[in-house]
């Protein structure tokens, strides 16, 4: 199969690119750092030729960023249309299990979305504007979980664990996350089997809280298992007199929101989770320390 993958430098489209290649996929490489702007119809057009599959990642996450919602909402408005013209047989666009907002129950594909942050909203309407072509091609909705891996997030996050920094909450939210390398065999289940209108939430099995996986990776990084809570307005007030730009009010209402999701429908299609949480705490540990001490392989 002929696959185009937009955002195929990312956190996830490495990953991605390297398990459809190793299933003897030919890979359409589609990314702003090559040069390839989804903004731009004739580099879209161009790239689609012959595609039997697109595989749409491409986003812009910081909501401090002006160009987000023009990218998210238009860039997938400008996929899909060309999609739909050259009659691609299957279209997969990654949502974010953030369109439910701070919902505090269990969610599933039916639970109404209730999106707060810009890129939460962006993510909403893209999920539309792909839905109104379900009749034309094939087309197919992932909310993934929040994303666990090797990438510059979870290096400053496992910084500050390693440093001893207090969470901003309690931690006794429900922390069910995705790594990404689970995430690529979900979405190659969905390639083969996902059905046409359909949307499915994916995350890892396991119902972990947010402190149970802070003092598991502590414990993987040689620490002693504590973990200490604060107010959130005292890790902001720390944030500002140290410069830690991590500790947001926006970055903490991400990582102390309930996470707790029923994957029922994506196992259904036959999807099973390869990699056990702590298994993938101990990987993307060791990564950090290959990146950190090789910087010329980080992102």
């Amino acid at each position: 199969m002929r696959i185009l993958v937009t955002g195929s430098s990312g956190f996830v489209g490495r990953e991605l690119i390297s398990e459809l290649k190793n299933r003897k996929h030919t890979i359409v490489e589609f990314d702003i750092n090559t040069g390839q702007n989804i903004l731009n119809k004739k580099h879209i057009e161009t790239a689609m030729k012959k595609v039997d599959a697109v595989i749409h990642l491409a986003a812009i996450i910081d909501t401090h960023n002006d160009a987000l919602w023009k990218v998210n909402v238009e860039g997938t408005k400008n996929i899909i249309h060309e999609a739909v013209k050259q009659r691609v047989q299957k279209f997969i666009f990654l949502s974010s299990s953030g369109v439910y907002g701070n919902d505090h129950h269990r969610v599933n594909e039916k639970t109404p979305t209730r999106a707060v942050s810009l890129y939460e909203k962006s993510k909403v309407e893209s999920e539309q504007l792909v839905l109104e072509h379900q009749e034309e091609i094939n087309v197919s909705i992932i909310r993934s979980a929040m994303l666990f891996g090797a990438n510059d997030y979870w290096r400053k996050i496992y910084k500050v664990l390693k440093n001893g920094f207090p969470l901003p909450c309690s931690g006794r939210n429900t922390f069910q996350i995705m790594y990404v390398k689970d995430l690529v065999n979900a979405i190659v289940v969905i390639l083969q089997k996902g059905m046409s209108g359909e949307t499915y939430l994916v995350a890892g099995k396991e119902q972990w809280s947010l402190k149970e996986f802070c003092k598991t990776s502590k414990g993987v990084m040689g620490k002693k298992e504590v973990v200490l809570s604060v107010p959130a307005f005292i890790v902001i007030l720390i944030g500002k007199l140290t410069g830690l730009s991590i500790a947001t009010r926006e970055n903490i209402r991400h990582l102390a929101k309930e996470r707790n999701y029923n994957i029922e429908k994506i196992e259904k299609l036959g999807y099973k989770q390869k990699t056990l949480l702590k298994e993938a705490i101990i990987e993307t540990i060791e990564e950090l320390k290959e990146t950190d001490a090789n910087p010329s392989v980080q992102e």
